[in-house]
Order: structure tokens, then sequence, then C-alpha cells
């Protein structure tokens, strides 16, 4: 693992607003999967709200977080993190609570999903400035 990488980097309105639209979208799809999703396949009902997890996690830590949080490393430890929490820690806090694996690859999924979403906006925003940079409009 090369850890040479890890740059923090001043969390910027711009980044702010970009995760407050992830989140916006996240949480909605959460609330129509609990509404009409769930009824659909048992992919709704077990795993869906699992895939929106982490994305929601990162998009609400970016933005309230002064820094941003977007290394792979980073997000890949916080995820792992995050999983043993929700799924082995709560076992012993929620009843009724049971342990899958599948859940803890959707976290991971999840985070993949949130790393894409971050190196597009990321692509979009050096492409946006290098054609600032060639007067191209």
């Amino acid at each position: 693992m090369n850890f040479n990488n890890i740059r923090f980097e001043k969390n910027d309105k711009s980044f702010r607003i970009y995760n407050a639209l992830i989140l916006i979208i996240a949480l909605s799809l959460f609330f129509l999967n609990n509404i009409f999703f769930k009824s659909i396949h048992i992919f709704f009902s077990f795993y869906f709200s699992d895939l929106l997890a982490t994305i929601v996690l990162f998009s609400f830590l970016n933005m309230v977080y002064m820094i941003k949080i977007k290394n792979i490393w980073i997000l890949l430890i916080i995820t792992a993190v995050a999983s043993f929490i929700w799924e082995y820690v709560a076992l012993f806090i929620k009843k009724g609570a049971i342990f899958d694996l599948n859940d803890v690859f959707c976290y991971f999924i999840s985070c993949l999903i949130y790393i894409c979403l971050i190196h597009l906006y990321e692509y979009k925003i050096k492409n946006s400035n290098m054609l600032e940079f060639y007067h191209v409009k």
C-alpha cells in the first residue's frame, strides 16, 4: 500500500453542493425503496438500502467536514469500520440484528459507487478548467 498520495484538501462550496445533491438523491431513493420498491423484489427488501448506506455516510461527511474525504484508501478504511459497527457491534446493541456478509459486500459496492461519483466530479472540474484555460466555450 502506498499512502504517499494522501493529500488533504480544503473542502469548497462546489464540492459540498455536489455532495448535498448526492445525499438528496440517495435519501430520496431510500424513501422510495421503503414506500414502493420493497414489494417488487427481495433485493429491495434486504440490500438496496445497504447499497445507499455509505453513499449517504460519505456525502454527509463531505458536507460537514472541513477537509475533502475523497482518497480511496481513507474511504475504504471508513467503509470497513462502518461495516464492522453496522454488522458486528449492532448485534450487541439492536435486538434481532443478524450478521449478513451480503450487507458488508453491499457497503463496499456502495463505497465504489461513491468513489466513481467523486472521480466523475473531479474529472468534470479538471476538464472545465482546461476548457476555460484554452478559451473553449
